[in-house]
Parts: structure tokens; C-alpha cells; sequence
């Protein structure tokens, strides 16, 4: 489908909703948001979570769906739209921004899609394709991680399942993947809610999730509660710039947005209940990371009565989860270059999407790069990117056009519009700033 420019727009609102909540919901949802969550205060977390959820990421979220409804391109060809009547400096900025914002999606989709390839291979372990042996989930992991080839294997199996997708387009490609695979994703979940709970431990997992301690409230787990706010909402990277250039001119996407938020958080907890009350019905210790879905999880699985069915559903689970962010990512390079280079959908899809496989190779031969690119883009590049996009929002971009974009979004109110300029231009970037300076440990916290 096309808007009046030739753009191709999204099908439907619900088909957004979906495909924004799909680029949201990814691996973090599943193996560190719980544990972040039970570990800061539990209910408490939980609340501050929301406000910052309220206060930073849905402002910065409407900033980026205003960006790319109204620049109508890329996230570098709506920012230079957008601000073509500024000076040099501003120009530059635009220009950075756009540029760090394509070039993180792509450079976390190349590592993304390694660690998404190990659910695959953990799928199978659970279908006992690869047995788990005497050494159980640790050792098949080690082995695992320590063969480059394997590890390669399933991250091309991963990408070439992303750029099918991508080069069918916004309509027929990700916007139908997504109505398919996030409630897909929450009937898994419902499922396996289901399954755990008759077996004991939720009551544990719930206490542990929701029990609000304000006193384990500190500064240190409200921002990780702001960092995750952002992080998760897909923020910094290009990726709702492009969903919103997509968006009809009818569109009105105020209450899509709190919907994409809500479907988020909801997931992440469904999520936490299961994983923990597996974890707590069998006596161990919460954790987080990779160390808890591909290592402790699949033994816990393969101890359970109908095991094979409760590993195979969470590993689906996993794969689901990170195959609509990764949609997502190669979105945002795929449209930059149809919009800067002139290339087809489908040329542009097969030759990034080669690039970027060719980039995640040298993660699947060395742990060490994988690291690297995980640090460089989370600690520096999207949080950057995220406070660039609030400055030109909230500075450079014209008044006539954030109040065009506010009656795209469906908010065309004096207050929601005051309110919004004051948390994009202000408040926006100091949140975002206190995490980046926490993410390289300038600001530490005892404890």
C-alpha cells in the first residue's frame, strides 16, 4: 500500500501497533527485565519504570514518529527535511544524527542475529536434534559459543529469515510477519504461564516480581529503570523514525503509542513470571543474560515432565521475540539506502543484509567483537543518538512542523504540546545523558 507521496504506509493502525510493539519486544524483555525488575524493588521498580516509560520514552518515541511522519524518508532524509531552513551547525547536527542512527541499527542487528541464532540451535537441543550430554545446557552453550562455524550456521539461518521478510515490504512483509508473530508470542506465553503455574513456583515468582521494596529502590536501579525505558522502546536507533514515515496522514498514534508501551512492559512480565517460577519451583537462584535462557533454563527444562514441549515454546518464544526487532533493524538500513541511493527494496534488503552477515561473522568467530559492538552501540551510540533526536526535535525541527506533526499524532492540544516541548528540550536529555554516564561508570553508585 501507498500514502499520496508513493510511500508505502502500514495496512492498518493495528498493523503499527503490532509491528512498533514487535521492534520494542526483544531479548531483553525475556532474560533482563525481570531480573532487573525483582532485583530494584520488585512493584516498586515496576512503577518507577512506568513513570520513566511516561516521562522520557514515550516523549522521545513521539519525537521520532513526528520525525518520520512529517520528513516523510529515512531517519538522515527526514532530519535534513526537517531542518533545511536552520543554519550550518544545525544542518550538521541533523545530519549526524540521522547517520548515527542508521549505523547503529546496523551494526546491532550483526551481533543481534549471532546471539538470536544460538535460540535456534537451543530450539533443536530441545527437540534433542543436538543431545545436551553429560555436561548439560553449560557445556552444549560452551561448545557451542566456542564453534565459530555453528555459530555461523544459525546466524545465517537468522538473517536470511529477516531479509525474506524485509524485501516483501511494509505491507506484505513486515507488517503481515508482525500480525502474525507477536500474538504468536503472547500465546506462548499465556501457555507456558499456564503450564508453570500448575507446577508450583509462581506464587514465589509473583513475590518476587511485585512485591514493592521501596528500600531496594535506589539510585542506581532508577536508572536502570530509565535506561530500560529507553532501550526498550527501540529508541536512538532509527527504527520508529522509519515506522512513523510509514504512517498514513490520517493517522492518529497518541494511543498507540501507551499501547506499544503497555504491550512492552506486559510481555517482559509475562515473561519474568514464567521463567521465575520455573527457576524457583526447582530451588535455584534468579539470574539474567544469556547465562539464564541458554544455560540454566533448557537443564531446568529437560528435568520436567513434558519438558521437550515447555524448552521447544520457550526457545520459540525467544525466536519470535528477536526476529521482529531484528525486522526492525534491517528496516532502518534498508530504507536509508531506497531513500539515499535510489535502490529497490529488494536489491537493497539482499546486499545490506549480506553486509550486515558479513559483519556478524567476525561476532560468531569472536566473542570479543560481539562485546565490543554491544558496548560501543548500547553505552554510546543509541543513547547519543536518542539525545540528538531530542535536540532537533525540540530545537531545530519548526514550530509550524512539530505542530503539524502533534495533529498527525492525534494531540493537537496547547498542553499536550507545552508539556511535550518542555520533557523533549529539557528533560529528555538529561535522563538520557545520566544514562550514558552510567553506562561508562561515571557515575557510580555504593552498595
Amino acid at each position: 500500500m501507498a500514502n499520496g507521496t508513493g510511500r508505502a504506509h502500514w495496512g492498518s493502525r493495528l498493523g503499527f501497533v503490532l509491528a512498533a510493539a514487535g521492534s520494542a519486544v526483544g531479548l531483553g524483555n525475556i532474560w533482563k527485565f525481570p531480573y532487573i525488575t525483582g532485583e530494584y524493588g520488585g512493584g516498586a521498580f515496576v512503577l518507577f519504570y512506568l513513570l520513566c516509560i511516561l516521562v522520557v520514552g514515550l516523549p522521545l518515541m513521539y519525537a521520532e514518529l513526528i520525525i518520520g511522519r512529517r520528513g516523510g524518508k529515512d531517519p538522515l532524509g527526514a532530519l535534513r527535511a526537517l531542518t533545511a531552513h536552520a543554519g550550518p551547525g544545525a544542518k550538521a547536527l541533523s545530519v549526524f544524527t540521522g547517520i548515527l542512527s542508521v549505523a547503529g541499527g546496523f551494526l546491532i542487528l550483526s551481533f543481534y542475529s549471532v546471539v538470536a541464532g544460538w535460540a535456534i540451535h537451543f530450539l533443536l537441543v530441545s527437540f534433542g536434534v543436538f543431545p545436551l550430554g553429560e555436561g548439560g545446557a553449560g557445556a552444549a552453550f560452551g561448545a557451542l559459543v566456542g564453534d565459530p562455524k555453528l555459530s555461523s550456521l544459525w546466524h545465517t539461518v537468522f538473517m536470511l529469515l529477516s531479509i525474506v521478510v524485509v524485501a516483501r515490504g511494509v505491507h506484505d512483509g513486515i507488517e503481515r510477519a508482525c500480525s502474525i508473530l507477536m500474538p504468536a508470542l503472547v500465546g506462548i506465553l499465556v501457555l507456558l504461564l499456564v503450564y508453570v503455574g500448575m507446577r508450583g513456583g509462581l506464587a514465589e515468582a509473583v513475590t518476587f516480581l511485585f512485591r514493592p521494596n521501596f528500600h531496594a529502590l535506589k539510585p542506581e536501579g532508577m536508572l536502570e529503570a530509565l535506561g530500560h525505558a529507553f532501550f526498550t522502546l527501540s529508541l536512538g536507533m532509527g527504527a520508529m523514525i522509519t515506522y512513523g514515515s510509514y504512517l498514513s496522514r490520517d493517522s492518529t498514534v497518541v494511543r498507540d503509542g501507551v499501547a506499544v508501551a503497555v504491550l512492552d512492559t506486559v510481555i517482559a512480565l509475562l515473561a519474568g513470571l514464567v521463567i521465575f517460577s520455573v527457576v524457583f519451583a526447582a530451588g535455584k537462584e534468579p539470574g539474567q543474560g544469556p547465562g539464564l535462557v541458554f544455560v540454566t533454563l533448557p537443564d531446568l527444562f529437560a528435568s520436567m515432565p513434558g519438558g521437550t514441549f515447555v524448552g521447544a515454546a520457550f526457545f520459540f518464544l525467544l525466536i519470535f521475540a528477536a526476529w521482529s526487532s531484528a525486522i526492525s533493524l534491517l528496516e532502518v538500513v534498508v530504507t536509508f539506502s531506497i531513500d539515499e541511493f535510489g535502490l529497490t527494496r529488494h536489491k537493497a534488503a539482499w546486499v545490506f543484509g549480506a553486509v550486515i552477515w558479513g559483519l556478524g561473522l567476525a561476532s560468531a568467530f569472536r566473542g570479543s567483537v560481539l562485546d565490543f559492538l554491544d558496548n560501543l552501540t548500547t553505552r554510546y551510540m543509541l543513547p547519543i543518538g536518542g539525545i540528538a533526536i531530542a535536540i532537533a526535535a525540540g530545537w531545530l525541527v519548526k514550530k509550524e512542523d512539530r505542530e503539524a506533526g502533534f495533529r498527525d499524532l492525534g494531540a493537537s492540544g496547547p498542553l499536550f504540546a507545552a508539556i511535550w516541548t518542555v520533557i523533549i528540550r529539557f528533560v529528555s536529555p538529561v535522563a538520557v545523558g545520566l544514562v550514558v554516564l552510567q553506562k561508562i561508570g561515571v557515575l557510580k553508585f555504593g552498595g
